[in-house]
């Protein structure tokens, strides 16, 4: 099939078309196999790290929440932190199912196994605790809590290595990404270059198929045909030898045929140049198309001469004053032949009737009336013109008269009047008189100008100054200052009751096109009202406490909206430090609460103490005076052992008391152990409130400093109670020891007294050995005493410090509350609300 140069360059353009697609397919598919690999991250990594490390946060604030348990007795403070522990650990179930919605590959769902199970092993092991710690059983919570460290760390362990491979995932498709970068640009290179070698290919053979075609370049035989058209038949055609077929060749026989002809023409315009106007172009040297526009060529200059010899006949008639003289009507386009002719028979019979018409306006006095040289050309031009200046004279007077009414009416009274001769003067006259009463009234006008341009915009023109229509103008000039200045100070007036502040101040409404000043004057009243409005609406929301309401700015426009938009920048700046101080209100009437509960226990429990001190000090008392009353009686049984053995048995009696009041004292100093030991715990009690105070001071921030430094002290007493606590402790076992020892005397001075009745001599001995020792329990017992009065007045100096505690707490608590009832009349929405009055718009139509 042979194609033409039309579909070849189709098939050129559709092989380039379809190489540019294919570009463009494999760049959007790269493009897009780039992009899922770096999207990666976005849609899969980035959420899996913050799943994650949501996952570690939430472990970890239920960690902190289990050691709060351990440490907390309150029944209803246990059961809150518990019931938040279970909202927790029932969070991170939640958040771990979430997760399964991001696995990726087998790793990422082993990892997330291995998390589970790690939370798991902790919420299994932490129901111990839990249990243990709810019936106060803290020291026992606290070493299970401690002995459950390891599998909390472990689970911070996997959930941080779990973050690590999602981050190594992320960093892997974006390595990824890169590569494939890397081989798009090599595909695409490829396969451009494949596009260009097959576009360049296919446009050669086209391009030679077809130069061979048209013989030569295109722009050349573009130039060429270019040139015969436009009638250059000089121009040298380069044909190659042998070629017949081409563009070019069928140019050059065309070229060298149009010669032919026109040599032909020319001869045949020489010969009717010369006056042969039969000669004719001789058809038997051409063929075809040719010489039939040869034959027509002859057949059109025989008619020709035909036509001239009848319109020549015509005008040979004109010239003889016939201008009736027929001719004959040619057709198509000749007609213009006998428009030609037509038209010299009109011009001469229009001149003629002209003549006559002019002639007659004259002897109706038209003095000013010529004829229309317009109308005609040439030699009638110049006939036309020789009669118009007859009146020429006539018509400029007149026109030069007209022209100073003109300029009078334009208000040009400085025009020179042309002065006429004769009886025209009196033109002269007249016109001068009316020039100066124009001249008057104009300065008149001029002078009440510059009077109200000096303030003084009660003057006026004097009207009977001027007469006639002259004295009517200068009223009726006063007429229109007076309403225009009227006009003015009514809505001046108005003006100036809105700056003082009574928007619904009345304005006469004004006729015709005065009117822009009442639609003027009420756009001014409408923006003043929606500033005000707003302006209204602002405060009514502020006194309601509606801090966040805005006016639309939108409703305004120009300097109103800056206004508008000012007073709601200024709005924002206040609310800001509203919202800081209502949260910072809300944590530290929070942090102080807590701190107020915690020294109400820690007042109790002090208060406990100094009560088992009290107890603790009275029962030294008494073994003190029975220990005194045990030494005054070993000495009056010394003194009565000689007298008789009656008395020995008394003494006897006497020693079993003793034993018995010894046991007491060993009672008595076991039972103080056991309250010294509770003092101890209480120490270790105050010492972590005081931690936890500590704590929640340091989240206060500044405003939790105060509670740290009272917090730090309550720490320190309660360290030094249990420093006391300990050496009491001590002496209290080292009494227990001695008192011991005493009731062993005791018991072999019973054995002696037993003995008494055989030996009073060894009585006397034996109830010596009593003295003494009752002497040393003495001592010992005073050492007690006075370890229970130092352990009593360091209860009292921690009293003392937690009611000082608690009340700061409370002080600070109600100064919280006062804060927060001062802000809370501040309604804080959590979406900016904005509202807009409404108010028309004056239109100017």
């Amino acid at each position: 099939m042979k194609l033409t140069v039309a579909k070849k360059m189709m098939l050129l353009v559709l092989i380039s078309v379809l190489g540019l697609v294919g570009l463009a397919a494999i760049g959007q598919y790269q493009l897009q196999t780039v992009f899922d690999k770096t999207n990666f991250a976005n849609q899969n990594s980035l959420p899996s790290i913050l799943k994650m490390a949501e996952i570690r946060y939430k472990f970890n604030v239920l960690r902190v929440r289990v050691s709060n348990h351990t440490m907390i007795t309150q029944p209803e403070k246990m059961q809150e932190v518990e019931n938040a522990i279970k909202e927790l650990e029932t969070e991170l179930k939640e958040k771990l199912a979430a997760y399964e919605a991001l696995v990726v590959d087998e790793k990422d769902k082993a990892l997330l196994a291995e998390d589970k199970a790690s939370l798991e092993v902790y919420f299994e092991r932490m129901q111990p605790i839990l249990n243990a710690s709810r019936m106060n059983k803290k020291d026992a919570a606290r070493e299970l809590y401690i002995a459950i460290r390891a599998p909390a760390e472990q689970a911070n362990e996997h959930v941080s290595n779990h973050i690590a491979y999602n981050k190594e995932l992320a960093k892997a498709h974006v390595d990824e990404a890169t590569a494939v970068k890397s081989a798009s640009a090599t595909i695409t290179l490829i396969a451009a270059l494949l596009v260009v070698l097959a576009t360049l290919g296919l446009g050669y053979y086209i391009t030679r198929n077809l130069l061979k075609q048209l013989g030569g370049e295109p722009s050349e035989v573009v130039d060429i045909a270019n040139s015969i058209a436009s009638g250059d038949l000089n121009r040298p055609i380069a044909v190659n030898a042998g070629d017949t077929s081409s563009l070019m060749a069928s140019m050059h026989q065309m070229q060298q045929t149009l010669k032919n002809v026109i040599e032909e023409q020319s001869h045949m315009a020489a010969e009717n140049k010369a006056g042969n106007i039969d000669a004719v172009i001789n058809t038997a040297v051409f063929q075809g198309s040719y010489k039939t526009m040869a034959e027509n060529v002859n057949y059109m200059a025989a008619n020709q001469a035909d036509v001239m010899r009848k319109v020549t006949a015509c005008i040979a008639e004109f010239s003889k004053g016939n201008f009736n003289a027929p001719l004959e009507n040619f057709s198509g386009k000749r007609k213009f032949i006998n428009e030609s002719v037509e038209l010299l028979r009109s011009n001469i019979q229009t001149f003629i009737a002209d003549m006559q018409e002019m002639s007659k306006q004259h002897d109706a006095g038209e003095v000013d009336m010529y004829i229309e040289a317009e109308k005609y050309a040439g030699a009638y031009a110049e006939m036309v013109n020789n009669v118009n200046s007859m009146v020429h004279a006539h018509v400029q007077e007149k026109d030069e008269m007209i022209q100073v009414m003109k300029l009078l009416g334009d208000g040009n009274f400085a025009v020179e009047i042309q002065q006429y001769p004769g009886k025209k003067a009196e033109i002269n006259k007249n016109l001068d008189r009316l020039q100066g009463k124009l001249k008057g009234i104009l300065e008149s006008v001029k002078w009440v100008t510059e009077e109200h341009t000096k303030g003084n915009i009660d003057m006026s023109l004097h009207a009977h100054m001027f007469k006639g229509g002259f004295s009517e103008i200068a009223a009726a000039v006063n007429t229109i200052v007076g309403g225009q200045m009227d006009m003015t100070e009514k809505a001046l007036a108005c003006v100036k009751q809105f700056g003082e502040g009574n928007f619904d101040a009345q304005l006469e409404k004004f006729p015709g096109k005065k009117s822009y000043v009442n639609e003027a004057i009420e756009q001014v009243r409408v923006n003043l009202k929606a500033l005000n409005a707003d302006a209204q609406m602002l405060a009514d929301a502020a006194k309601e406490g509606r801090i966040s309401v805005r006016a639309d700015v939108t409703r305004h426009q120009g300097d109103f909206r800056k206004i508008v938009e000012g007073v709601n920048e200024t709005l924002e700046m206040i609310v800001g430090p509203i919202i800081t101080v209502k949260s910072a209100a809300d944590a530290i009437n929070t942090a102080a609460k807590e701190i107020a509960q915690g020294n109400s226990d820690l007042s109790r429990r002090t208060e406990d103490q100094a009560s088992s001190l009290e107890k603790t000090a009275s029962s030294m008392d008494q073994l003190a005076g029975t220990v005194k009353l045990n030494a005054e009686n070993a000495k009056q049984a010394n003194q009565l052992a000689l007298a008789s053995s009656s008395v020995a048995v008394k003494g006897g009696e006497a020693v079993g008391q003793v034993v018995n009041t010894m046991s007491a004292i060993n009672e008595s100093a076991r039972k103080i152990e056991d309250i010294i030991s509770v003092i101890d715990g209480i120490a270790f009690q105050t010492n972590i409130l005081a931690l936890n105070a500590a704590v929640e001071a340091a989240r206060a921030g500044e405003q939790g400093r105060g509670f740290a430094v009272v917090a730090a002290e309550v720490r320190n007493l309660a360290q030094r109670s249990s420093t006391a606590a300990k050496e009491i402790k001590e002496l209290i076992t080292d009494s227990v020891n001695k008192t011991t020892e005493g009731t062993k005397q005791v018991e072999m001075a019973g054995d002696t007294m037993q003995e008494i009745v055989a030996s009073v001599r060894r009585v006397s001995d034996i109830i010596a050995e009593i003295a003494a020792a009752s002497s040393e329990q003495s001592v010992g017992i005073a050492q007690v005493n006075e370890a229970i009065m130092k352990m009593d007045d360091v209860t009292q100096q921690n009293t003392a410090l937690v009611e000082e505690a608690a009340a700061a707490a409370e002080s600070l608590m109600e100064q919280a509350d006062e804060l927060t009832q001062t802000v809370s009349v501040f309604s804080l929405e959590t979406q900016q609300q904005t509202y807009a009055t409404t108010y028309l718009k004056v239109s100017n139509g």
